[in-house]
Parts: C-alpha cells; sequence; structure tokens
C-alpha cells in the first residue's frame, strides 16, 4: 500500500520544515512519496529539500495567492499511492504513524481511512494529548452542530474518497476551514474512519493566534455552515450559535474579553434558549489569566 503524504508549505525552511520532512524520512514504513507543494517561498526551502536527495521526495512550485487548498489539490492531482496523509510543515510525525495505521487499513478492509490522536505542542513546549472522536461525532449533522473533531495531519484517509467529493474547496470564503467542509462533504458519503486513541504525531500552537485570526476561522466555519445548511434554517441556527460559541471561548483564552463577549453575542442570536451561553457572557467580566490560573491549580 503506497502512501501519498501532501505537505503544502511555505517560507518555513528556517524554522520547521526540516523537522516535518525527518519525520517522514524517518518512518519505519517505507513504501510512501512526499509531495511538497511550494507557495514561491523566497528563503531556501529549494536547497533544503534538494539536500535530501531522496527520489521519494518531489517538490512543485505554486502561487495559490493565499488560498492553501489549491496547495493541497494540486499535491493530490500528483499523487500516485491508493492512500492520502496530509502533514502541515509545521507538524510532524512519530516515526511509526504510516506503519500503525497501515496495519489497520490493510487488518480491516471495511475503513476508509485512520485517525489518530497527536501530541498538541505549545510555545512553552508543552504538550497534551488531543484525542479525536469519537467515531459517531464523526457524521455529518454532529460535524455541522458541534464544529470540527478531527486534525489534517492526524489523518490517513483512501484517495478515491477525496476525489469523489471534488477533494478540498477552492472557494475563498472558506479559507482556513477548507478542511472542515471537507470531512463534511465525506461524511455525507458516509465515509467510515478507524479512530485510535494512541498519539502519532505532533500539532504546532503557535503565538500568533491573534484575535484577528480567530474572527477570520469562525467566519469562514459559518460560511461552510451555511453552504451545507441553507436548506434547513433549524439545524442552520443551531450550527451558527455553536460557531460562535465556540470562537467566544477562543477569544477569551486569548486574552479577548470584549471579543469573547461579541461572539457570544452572536450565538444568542441564533439561538437565545441556550442558558450556557449567559453563563460564559458573565465569565467575560473575569480576567482569563484569574481563570486560566485557578484551573492549574486545581487540575
Amino acid at each position: 500500500m503506497k502512501i501519498s503524504i501532501i505537505l503544502p508549505t511555505y517560507n518555513r525552511a528556517e524554522l520547521f520544515l526540516s523537522r516535518a520532512i525527518n519525520s517522514v524520512v524517518n518512518q519505519t514504513y517505507e513504501n510512501w512519496e512526499l509531495i511538497i507543494i511550494d507557495n514561491n517561498s523566497i528563503d531556501n526551502t529549494k536547497q533544503l529539500v534538494s539536500s535530501y536527495q531522496d527520489n521519494k521526495i518531489k517538490l512543485i512550485k505554486i502561487e495559490n495567492h493565499g488560498n492553501i487548498a489549491k496547495s493541497r489539490n494540486l499535491g493530490i492531482k500528483h499523487a500516485k499511492g491508493d492512500f492520502l496523509a496530509f502533514l502541515d510543515s509545521d507538524d510532524y510525525w512519530e516515526h511509526n504513524k504510516l506503519e500503525e495505521c497501515v496495519n489497520i487499513l490493510t487488518n480491516n478492509l471495511e475503513y476508509d481511512g485512520v485517525c489518530h490522536a497527536e501530541f498538541w505542542v505549545y510555545p512553552s513546549n508543552d504538550k497534551i494529548v488531543k484525542q479525536y472522536g469519537p467515531r459517531e461525532y464523526f457524521n455529518y449533522e454532529k460535524l455541522l452542530t458541534r464544529g470540527n473533531s478531527v486534525s489534517l495531519s492526524a489523518i490517513i484517509i483512501n484517495k478515491r474518497n477525496i476525489l469523489e467529493v471534488d477533494s478540498f474547496s477552492e472557494n475563498t470564503n472558506a479559507i482556513t476551514a477548507e478542511d472542515y467542509d471537507l470531512w463534511i462533504k465525506l461524511t455525507k458519503q458516509n465515509i467510515n474512519l478507524a479512530f485510535i486513541d494512541k498519539p502519532l504525531g505532533y500539532y504546532q500552537i503557535h503565538d500568533s493566534s491573534e484575535s484577528s485570526n480567530i474572527l477570520r476561522n469562525t467566519t469562514a466555519i459559518a460560511s461552510v455552515i451555511d453552504t451545507h445548511l441553507s436548506n434547513n434554517k433549524r439545524l442552520l441556527k443551531i450550527a451558527l450559535a455553536n460557531c460562535w460559541k465556540n470562537a467566544g471561548k477562543q477569544f477569551y483564552l486569548n486574552y479577548s474579553n470584549y471579543e469573547s463577549f461579541r461572539a457570544y453575542l452572536k450565538s444568542i442570536k441564533y439561538n437565545y434558549m441556550n442558558i450556557s451561553i449567559y453563563i460564559l457572557i458573565l465569565s467575560t467580566l473575569v480576567p482569563a489569566s484569574l481563570y486560566k490560573f485557578i484551573k492549574n491549580k486545581y487540575k
């Protein structure tokens, strides 16, 4: 079973790219190809990739104009493997990630793919284990009403399934939420994923989780939700209410109490009967630093 790994990058040669590539090169499972899609980096990305002198590693140039879905879709077009894996240039894998996932797929032919747990790595180098699933949350309605429940770098999936739903959406309104849109399209086709609790990869959390990025991502998520639920007003309201509630929580943990308050107000607009939102609104009166201190002290 050949695995095609698609890795989009832009000016990451001096930071994370070599770590990501090394985590692929050092895999215990050897039947893979690595397709690096470079968005016309101006650093030494080309030289770094060339230094590996490995014919299983391919470098393809693109100008994606800030739309990473175009990079991933280009990688899919060039992929020769039966299964696809996605790796962001700032993430990396355990050396046995491919072997563990391939073993599951070859011994359980009913599965279309595998999703494993990850270590989330914070700027302080603290690590927590993030588990995805359970499988019953990875369905069409739950994804829309509860939000995204999987990580792109944690999944291996049959290429056929990706092509059947026209790969990643390149709609500019979906930028930063194109993976979420893909999962929704796949669950609509009743894709069957295996979920394992073993962490086999590392997801890098950055200091750059600024309020503007949270707002941009939430707006993209809301656009994806609206696209899929435009004909179901009841579920649309539930989904958008939860979308903005999640945004409020993210703003709060990024010390943006005012933006958190505004997001919760948007959530109420879609579902004013949700009592928990009113409690969350009151919580914005408490500094996030105090909340985190109390949480860490008594966890």
